[in-house]
C-alpha cells in the first residue's frame, strides 16, 4: 500500500474518472427551470391545509402519471433518469431540444427526456415457498408460495410502487385483491444523496424484506423519492407519498390503517411525516433512525474540522492520535478494535501537504462513519463521485443539499443555496474541560484554530487523481481541507453564521422535528455504537426529549434496542398492527432492550434514564455539539450570544478557574460564546417548545 501512496505523489493521475465512476445515460443538456406551486406556509406547516389534488385517479395503465408536484414547488434540472438501474424501457420522449438525457429507440434517437416519465404497468412476481423471487410465468402454486402484483409507473417524475398479494385468476384485474387484509404498509428506505435524480428501487428486494406481511396480506407501497439516497427533500416526499397513496385508494379502497416502516433515512421520513401530514401514516416503525436529517449536520460536519485540526493544525498532533483525546471532542464512539477506514488516502494527504503522516491506533465514529460527508452534501462542487451529466455540464450545477433544497431554504447573493451549518460562539471540548479530562490551554488552542467551512461560493472542488489502469480515486484533499477556514490567515480561525431567516424556514416547513406528533412509533435499532456505526443510540433519545418538550409526555414514543444478533422486527410490526387496529396502546407497548438470545433485559419506565437497566446495558453516548454544552434535544443551529467576560461572572466555566484566561478567551470569542441557556435564536417564537422536561415525564 505505500507503493500506492508513493506512486500517488510521484504520478497525479488524471483528473478525469474513468466509466466506473460514470452512471449509464448521463444528461446532456440541462433544462430550464419550471415555476410551481410552493405552498405557503404561516406558522408550520403541519397546520397549513393543502391544496386539492386536480388529477384524476387511478392513472391509466399505459399512461404516466401527474408531473407537476401539487405543492412542494417547481420542476427543476438536471434530473437523472434511472429506467436502465430500474430495468424498464427507455422513458418518454418529451422534448427535441437536447434536455435531459438521450432517449435512443432501436438504435435511434428518437428525442430527450428531461422529465423521466413512463407509462403505468402491472407485473407479477412468483414467490416460491422457500422464498425465491422470479418474474411470474404461469407457475402453479402449491403450499406456501404467493403471487405479487407490481404496478409501476411514475408520479412527480419518480418511480411508484404498488404492492398486492393475488390469486393466479387476478392477474387480468386491476383492482382486485381478495387476499388483502385491508392494511397497507408503506415502505421508507435509507441512504445519502443530494437529490438530482429520479431514483430506483428493486422490486425483488421490496418484495423479500416485506415478505412476511404480504404473506399475511398486507399491501405495500412506497416511491424513490421515499429513498434518501435520492434526496432530503421531505416535503417533496411527502407530496409524493400522498399521491401514491391516493392511486392505491383509487384502486383498492382505504385501507383500515397506513403503517410506515423503514430505517435510517427512512426513520428520519417517518418522524416528519408523523409531525407534517395528519393523514398520510397512522404510526410508524422507525429503524435506526434520527429525528431529523439538519441536526445531525450540526456534528456530523463538525467531524471532518476536527479531522482536520488533529492533523494539519494541532500543535501536539501525536497526542489528537489517542482516540480517547478526541472522543472528549467528538462526544461520539471510538473503539481500539476497529481500523481506520481510509488510512491510506488519510496518510496521502498528510504527505501532500508536507506532513509525515500520523494515524491512530484505532478508529472513532467520527472518521469511520461521518468522513466525506461534507463534501457529499455540503460541497457545490462536489457531490457523489458517480457523474450524472456529462462532464461539460458539471460547473453547471450546484451540487450539494443546499442547492438542491433553495426552493425552501433560499439563495445567497452569489446564487448558493442558503446553508443552515453554524458554529458561531460554540465552545469545542467545554464539557470535558469542566471535568478536568482537558486543559484550559488545549480548549484554547482548539477553539482557535478549528476554524468552519468556508462560504458556499468560496468553496473549492475535491482535488482527487484517478490511478492509471486501476481507476481508483485518490482524495488529495481529504477532510475537504481546502473549503476549512484557516488560523494562520487569521486568530481565531474565522466561524461561521447561518442565514437565520433560511433556518426558521427549515422549521416551518417541516424539514425539523419539533415532536409535533401524538401518532403512535416504535423508534427500533441494534445497539451499533461499538461498531461505530454512524446509527448512533442518542437520536432516538434526542427525539424523546423534543416529544418531551412539545407535548409534556412521550407516550405515542417507544424505544427498543437489541444486540446486533437479534432482531425485535418482527414483534415491532405485530405491536404496532395491534397498536393501530384497536386505537388504542396495548399494556405491552413499553421500553425494551433485548439481548442476543432475544430475551428481554429489561421493560417498562425508565429502563432509559441514566441509571436505567436499559441505559447500563446500551449506553448512550453524545456528539461534539453536546460535548460544547448544547441542549440534548439537538436544536440548536443559531445560538444566542453571552459575551466571555458575562459567562465567566455567570458561573458557565465552574469548576474551572478560567479568571486568569478571561482576556485570552475575550480575544477567542470577540462576540461571544452561546448561551445555551436561550432558544434556538432561528426557531420562530411561535413554535418554541412551551413545556419544561422532568425526570418523572422522560419515565413515561
Amino acid at each position: 500500500m505505500l507503493l500506492i501512496i508513493l506512486l500517488g505523489l510521484l504520478y497525479r493521475g488524471s483528473q478525469t474518472p474513468g466509466q466506473r465512476w460514470r452512471l449509464p445515460n448521463p444528461v446532456v443538456g440541462i433544462a430550464p427551470a419550471q415555476p410551481g406551486y410552493l405552498l405557503q406556509v404561516d406558522s408550520h406547516i403541519r397546520d397549513t391545509a393543502r391544496p386539492t389534488d386536480p388529477y384524476p385517479y387511478p392513472i391509466p395503465l399505459g399512461q404516466p402519471g401527474p408531473l407537476q408536484p401539487l405543492y412542494s414547488g417547481g420542476l427543476t434540472y438536471p434530473f437523472y433518469c434511472d429506467f436502465s438501474q430500474q430495468q424498464l424501457p427507455p422513458p418518454l420522449v418529451d422534448n427535441q431540444l437536447g434536455h435531459g438525457i438521450e432517449v435512443i429507440i432501436d438504435g435511434r434517437k428518437a428525442g430527450y427526456s428531461k422529465d423521466c416519465l413512463h407509462p403505468a404497468g402491472l407485473h407479477y412476481f412468483f414467490i416460491a415457498a422457500d422464498g425465491r423471487i422470479s418474474r411470474y410465468q404461469q407457475q402453479q402454486l402449491t403450499p406456501g408460495s404467493l403471487l405479487v402484483r407490481l404496478e409501476l409507473g411514475t408520479i412527480n417524475r419518480f418511480f411508484y410502487y404498488l404492492l398486492m398479494p393475488v390469486k393466479p385468476a387476478e392477474t387480468d384485474d386491476r383492482n382486485s385483491a381478495s387476499l388483502w387484509n385491508k392494511k397497507l404498509i408503506y415502505q421508507f428506505h435509507g441512504g445519502v444523496g443530494i437529490g438530482y435524480r429520479q431514483g430506483y428501487l428493486r422490486p425483488e428486494r421490496l418484495i423479500k424484506e416485506r415478505l412476511p406481511q404480504l404473506r399475511q396480506g398486507f399491501a405495500l407501497a412506497t416511491a424513490s423519492i421515499n429513498k434518501t439516497s435520492y434526496g432530503y427533500n421531505f416535503l417533496l416526499a411527502e407530496d409524493t407519498a400522498s399521491r401514491v397513496k391516493r392511486q392505491f385508494i383509487s384502486l383498492y379502497g382505504q385501507p383500515r390503517y397506513t403503517m410506515g416502516i423503514g430505517g435510517s433515512g427512512g426513520g428520519i421520513a417517518q418522524y416528519l411525516l408523523l409531525q407534517n401530514s395528519r393523514d398520510l401514516l397512522d404510526g410508524s416503525i422507525a429503524l435506526y433512525a434520527y429525528p431529523d436529517m439538519l441536526s445531525q449536520t450540526l456534528y456530523a460536519l463538525d467531524c471532518d474540522l476536527l479531522h482536520n485540526y488533529y492533523h494539519f493544525n494541532a500543535s501536539d498532533s501525536e497526542r489528537w492520535q489517542d482516540i480517547k483525546q478526541r472522543q472528549l471532542l467528538e462526544g461520539l464512539s471510538v473503539s481500539a478494535s476497529e481500523s481506520l477506514k481510509y488510512r491510506q488516502q488519510v496518510a496521502l494527504a498528510q504527505l501532500s501537504a508536507g506532513h509525515w503522516p500520523a494515524l491512530p491506533a484505532g478508529a472513532t465514529q467520527c472518521h469511520n462513519a461521518w468522513l466525506g460527508l461534507s463534501s457529499l452534501i455540503h460541497n457545490p462542487h462536489q457531490g457523489k463521485l458517480k457523474r450524472l451529466t456529462t462532464d461539460a455540464l458539471l460547473a453547471d450545477v450546484n451540487w450539494s443539499y443546499w442547492g438542491n433544497m433553495a426552493q425552501i431554504y433560499g439563495r445567497d447573493a452569489q446564487g448558493f443555496g442558503y446553508s443552515l451549518w453554524d458554529n458561531t460562539g460554540v465552545q469545542y471540548g467545554l464539557a470535558a474541560l469542566k471535568a478536568g479530562q482537558l486543559s484550559i490551554e488545549d480548549f484554547i488552542a482548539v477553539n482557535g484554530a478549528i476554524g468552519s467551512w468556508r462560504p458556499q461560493f468560496q468553496m473549492q472542488p475535491e482535488q482527487i487523481s484517478y490511478l492509471p489502469f486501476i481507476d481508483v480515486p485518490l482524495w488529495r484533499s481529504a477532510f475537504g481541507r481546502q473549503n476549512i477556514t484557516d488560523s494562520k490567515e487569521a486568530w481565531p480561525a474565522r466561524r461561521f453564521r447561518a442565514n437565520r431567516q433560511a433556518i426558521a424556514r427549515a422549521y416551518r416547513y417541516g424539514q425539523l422535528f419539533l415532536g409535533m406528533t401524538e401518532k403512535p412509533v416504535i423508534d427500533l435499532r441494534h445497539y451499533l455504537d461499538p461498531k461505530l456505526d454512524m446509527h448512533h443510540l442518542e437520536p432516538s433519545l434526542a427525539a424523546r426529549l423534543r416529544l418531551l418538550h412539545r407535548n409534556g409526555h412521550s407516550d405515542n414514543q417507544l424505544i427498543w434496542v437489541s444486540h446486533p444478533n437479534h432482531s425485535p422486527l418482527p414483534r415491532a410490526i405485530t405491536l404496532m398492527d395491534q397498536w393501530l387496529t384497536d386505537n388504542n396502546k396495548p399494556l405491552q407497548a413499553v421500553d425494551q432492550c433485548f439481548a442476543e438470545d432475544g430475551s428481554v433485559l429489561a421493560s417498562g419506565q425508565g429502563v432509559w434514564l441514566p441509571t436505567g437497566h436499559c441505559a447500563t446495558a446500551y449506553p448512550p453516548l453524545g456528539n461534539s455539539r453536546l460535548q460544547a454544552g448544547a441542549p440534548d434535544h439537538g436544536l440548536m443551529f443559531s445560538c444566542a450570544l453571552i459575551s466571555v467576560a458575562d459567562a465567566i461572572d455567570r458561573g458557565d466555566y465552574q469548576p474551572v478557574d478560567i479568571e486568569p484566561y478571561r482576556q485570552k478567551l475575550q480575544s477567542l470569542f470577540p462576540d461571544g460564546v452561546c448561551d445555551y441557556q436561550q432558544p434556538d435564536q432561528a426557531l420562530p417564537a411561535e413554535l418554541a417548545f412551551g413545556r419544561p422536561v422532568s425526570v418523572a415525564a422522560f419515565k413515561q
